[in-house]
């Protein structure tokens, strides 16, 4: 879609949005439950049923059942696609990588290559799991609402607020080594409120076994030594008026092994490496009328985090920041209308030493979004969005989306949608200038069209099905190419990308003490490099998806076994064209303040690989093999 088509696209939709404005105030509102509302879909508080979109919601007592100490964990038990790696884990959603992350509506993506191999631009297990509230999945693009990187999807990760006065201790041991001491401690007085969480990991190498051999084998440079301090303090001002500071910390000393050097002898390719990581954020957020249904808020934040790794023959180091601002308001129009609409303001910056060369880059963007729902006739609810976004390089740019959601029922809702997504190059990708690695200054940003189809239904009061059809066209689409300039590749727009496929998840409460969860996941997706013909994308990690899950729970007793499987994958980019492992989970409630629990981890003891960056040489990414987790959870 040209600019022309896009402005002229902007220009219908906030024209119709402007129709149903007619008053700069909310109307009468009644206080509601949010646990009844997801909010990432249309940044305010809707309920589930009237979202025109395939949403999962993680809440706490799931959160809290699993035991969890990594973010990815809980994804992948709600058949999320993990890209995990013995040094990072990103999520991928409707068969693409480019999935926006956030933290109470705070965008974590970095504009800097800071996760191997994968354009997200985060590792999400460097965010703490002891503070989350619940967690939203929002498949499909979301760029009119929140900007750059929300092309596959987006998840919204969001933090506990203290409600009583209470402390919890963690403890945990288990395979390699492995060792976990949290703290939980929350209060609340008069109308301040705090919630502190630290967290501290710390496992050897793992084991993987050997696809070839059967046997198994030591990944060297994968230990774990993690620790994670998170503070937030909320200050009421007046009924519905609030006051949020949000502090987090997340130190790493970690192994670097990153990947298999030689697949046949096990050597990793840097072997006895660490990498020191270093997170800092915090955010101060104000927010107004929430209990009125609204989502008016005004915040400022900083993200960094730094790194250093000492190669065997080099050094190397980056120093990446994002400060920003965001304002947001809300009305209720009417009965039938409401908008929501807002500006953002951020400026990344990045500094790098590779290869004995110093990179640094800065960019900046500002936005103004704008989103309208319209209750119509017969059940009909009518989403039109759009957000103009300027970046300090490529100018200005429109993304838009409209859906239109259908109530066959309070129990059954069918939803079509259609929306734009906009992922922008990485500072480096643009300035880096090494032996190696030439920026390409000339790169776009890759844009995508995305079509979604769905349905959300309650078969019966036991029963409830979720399922989802999408096709995505994205151009621009930006890859590595090698030799550009003498030794020198860069990264090259290569035309495009073509995805399609399904999500379906089935649920069924059996009797009171069982239930299960099924679910199935496509994905087919294309490429296209110049005037080739499209070609199947033989990285694809999960073509076709599986899950099982079965949960139980009688008195004190809470158990639950989940079946994770994949086929239809090329044997050229993975040691097998298929996977199936085998999770587990029991809790045991000793006495009425202390919890006991075991986790079992690919009890299958599956040689399987989640990534894989070439076609030649499959097999370098091996997961970890079996492994347990006991631990003791007590509430003083």
């Amino acid at each position: 879609m040209n600019r022309r088509t896009k402005g002229l696209l902007f220009g219908l939709i906030c024209g119709a949005i402007s129709l149903g404005v007619t008053n700069d105030i909310y109307a009468e509102e009644q206080e509601f439950d949010f646990d009844e509302y997801v909010v990432t879909a249309s940044r305010i508080p809707v309920k589930k049923n009237e979202v025109a979109a395939n949403v999962t919601v993680i809440g706490k007592e799931e959160i809290e059942k699993g035991a969890y100490s990594k973010i990815s964990d809980i994804l992948t038990r709600n058949n999320v696609t993990m890209g995990t790696s013995s040094v990072a884990s990103y999520p991928i959603i409707n068969g693409d990588d480019r999935v926006l992350i956030m933290v109470d509506g705070r965008k974590m993506n970095w504009s800097h290559y800071v996760t191997n191999g994968s354009f997200n631009g985060l590792n999400i297990d460097n965010i703490a799991v002891k503070n989350i509230e619940r967690i939203e999945i929002v498949r499909g693009p979301n760029s009119s609402l929140y900007g750059s990187a929300a092309v596959g999807g987006v998840i919204n990760i969001i933090t506990k607020q203290a409600k009583e006065n209470n402390t919890i201790l963690t403890t945990e041991f288990g395979t390699w080594n492995s060792q976990r001491y949290a703290l939980t401690t929350e209060g609340v007085e008069k109308d301040i409120s705090y919630i502190f969480t630290y967290d501290k990991q710390k496992r050897d190498n793992f084991d993987y076994k050997n696809p070839k051999t059967g046997q198994n084998r030591e990944f060297n440079s994968s230990e774990i030594d993690k620790e994670y301090t998170n503070l937030r303090i909320d200050k009421q001002l007046g009924n519905d008026d609030e006051l949020s500071l949000t502090v987090e910390s997340m130190e790493s000393n970690g192994g670097f092994g990153l990947c298999l050097r030689d697949v046949d002898t096990g050597v990793v390719y840097n072997p006895d490496t660490r990498r020191k990581l270093s997170d800092f954020n915090v955010a101060l957020t104000y927010s107004w009328n929430k209990d009125k249904g609204a989502a008016n808020s005004f915040r400022i934040y900083q993200n960094n985090s730094e790194a250093t790794t000492h190669y065997s023959t080099s050094l190397y180091k980056y120093d990446v920041k994002a400060t920003g601002a965001e304002w947001q308001q809300s009305w209720m129009v009417n009965e039938k209308s409401s908008l929501v609409g807002g500006a953002e303001l951020r400026k990344d910056q990045s500094k790098e030493l590779t290869s004995g060369t110093n990179l640094k880059g800065e960019i900046t963007t500002s936005a103004l979004f704008v989103e309208n729902r319209l209750k119509l006739k017969n059940d009909l609810a009518l989403t039109l969005g759009s957000r103009y976004d300027h970046h300090s390089t490529f100018g200005g740019d429109v993304t838009s989306h409209i859906s239109l959601n259908k109530a066959l029922s309070p129990e059954t809702n069918v939803y079509v949608s259609w929306g734009q997504a906009v992922k922008n190059p990485r500072i480096l990708d643009l300035y880096a200038n090494t032996p190696s690695w030439l920026g390409n200054k000339d790169l776009k940003p890759e844009t995508a069209d995305t079509i979604t189809i769905g349905m959300d239904t309650k078969l019966d009061g036991k029963t409830t099905l979720q399922s989802s059809i999408y096709k995505s066209d994205l151009k621009n689409a930006i890859a590595w190419q090698s030799n550009v300039v003498g030794s020198q590749g860069m990264y090259v727009n290569i035309n495009r990308e073509k995805r399609q496929g399904l999500e379906l998840n089935i649920k069924r409460q059996l009797s009171d003490q069982w239930n299960v969860n099924a679910g199935y996941s496509y994905s087919k997706v294309e490429k296209q490099n110049g005037t080739d013909a499209y070609a199947l994308d033989l990285l694809n990690t999960r073509p076709n998806g599986y899950s099982l899950g079965v949960q139980y729970k009688q008195d004190k007793w809470d158990a639950g076994l989940m079946m994770l499987a994949a086929t239809g994958r090329s044997e050229k980019a993975y040691t097998s064209d298929s996977y199936l492992t085998l999770d587990m989970n029991l809790r045991y409630q000793a006495a009425k303040d202390t919890m006991v629990y075991l986790k079992g981890y690919n009890l299958t003891n599956e040689a399987y690989e989640m990534v894989s960056y070439s076609t030649t040489a499959p097999g370098k990414y091996p997961m970890a093999g079996r492994s347990f987790v006991i631990g003791v959870e007590q509430r003083l």
